[in-house]
């Protein structure tokens, strides 16, 4: 699979104002908040060494304010008693799989464990995201699913968006899709005022043996989050890591397949000849890509340091359906939260 770049940007562009756009009723004011606490710090962030007394009063201000973010979240989140009981009951296999994550369980709790859902988008640059808590505001996380896809081109995808700041006009956060193009692949993004910048793609092809980038297969899909650091797994595999803000690092390229022995049927000669070929289109495809991110990265983005999450499904063309089970919100407490 060969995705245009281009149209890759536009989707996940598309993509970014899903989330934007539908937040609204009993979280209006959570997300004004949260919105303008996000904007002041980045906007002194922003103005350069001198700005240092700018930026730490941003953060005095944005720590004061989260906090009264944060009580409106946890009202809103309320979460029933059978939520509660689910999320209690799923707590102890996955404080068992956090050290796969090179997360120390004692460091942080379990946010949610949300239902089994499924989104369908249909059209050009389409998208959709649902959360049943989205009122949770996450700052450092761990967030994970079994996602199953049927989508009709390689560069739609399914994925998470997080910290986000619901702004419905133009969105400023993080998203991470993983994509069947290039033979299973995620890619990282900024949203900066509804803009996208500094796309990364993460090749699980090549590293994780596992992974399945046919239609109506299913993969896990796991971020990390700590500070300005994003560590991406797939099915358990780390897979890439990115530090927000930081040029696109040289994409490992994959082994190419091994040769079958000399005395291998033709039908063996013939399989590695193909594989052989698609290993060359995509390490041609990585290294195009990177390129493209080099030439279209910028260095005046900001950071974002909290915000809502929510999972998403986004469409280049035709149908996109996404399965989300297993899915789970897991962060950090304050005393383990990374650095920015």
């Amino acid at each position: 699979m060969k995705p245009d770049r281009r149209v890759l940007l536009s989707f996940v562009a598309c993509a970014g104002l899903a989330l934007a756009c539908s937040v609204g009723g009993d979280q209006e004011a959570t997300v004004q908040a949260l919105g303008e606490s996000l904007s002041l710090t980045a906007t002194a962030a922003a103005s350069g060494p001198d700005a240092a007394s700018g930026v730490q009063t941003a953060e005095a201000v944005a720590t004061q304010a989260v906090a009264a973010i944060q009580a409106t979240a946890d009202a809103l989140l309320n979460l029933s008693e059978a939520d509660r009981a689910a999320t209690a009951q799923a707590a102890g296999p996955l404080l068992a799989e956090l050290p796969t994550y090179g997360v120390d369980p004692s460091q942080g709790e379990l946010a949610w464990v949300h239902p089994p859902i499924t989104i369908s988008v249909s059209g050009f640059l389409a998208s959709d995201f649902e959360n049943r808590y989205l009122g949770t505001v996450a700052r450092d996380f761990v967030m994970s699913s079994d996602i199953t896809w049927n989508t009709t081109t390689g560069v739609s995808g399914c994925g998470f968006v997080f910290r986000s700041d619901g702004n419905e006009d133009a969105a400023n956060q993080y998203l991470a899709v993983a994509s069947r193009g290039g033979n299973g692949r995620v890619i990282f993004q900024s949203m900066v005022d509804g803009q996208s910048k500094n796309a990364v793609d993460i090749y699980a092809y090549g590293q994780d043996p596992s992974f399945q980038w046919r239609n109506d297969t299913t993969n896990r899909l796991t971020v990390v989050g700590r500070g300005k650091v994003f560590t991406f797994y797939t099915n358990g595999v780390r897979v890439g890591e990115v530090t927000a803000g930081d040029p696109p690092s040289q994409p490992l390229a994959p082994r190419p397949p091994t040769a079958p022995p000399d005395n291998a049927p033709p039908e063996a000669a013939a399989t590695y000849d193909q594989a052989l070929e698609d290993h060359a289109d995509i390490v041609e495809q990585m290294q195009a890509q990177f390129a493209a991110s080099q030439s279209g990265f910028s260095s005046n983005v900001p950071y974002f340091d909290r915000g809502f999450v929510a999972m998403i499904a986004v469409s280049e063309s035709g149908n996109t359906v996404c399965q989300f089970n297993n899915t789970w919100l897991w962060l950090f407490n304050d005393s383990a939260a990374g650095g920015s």
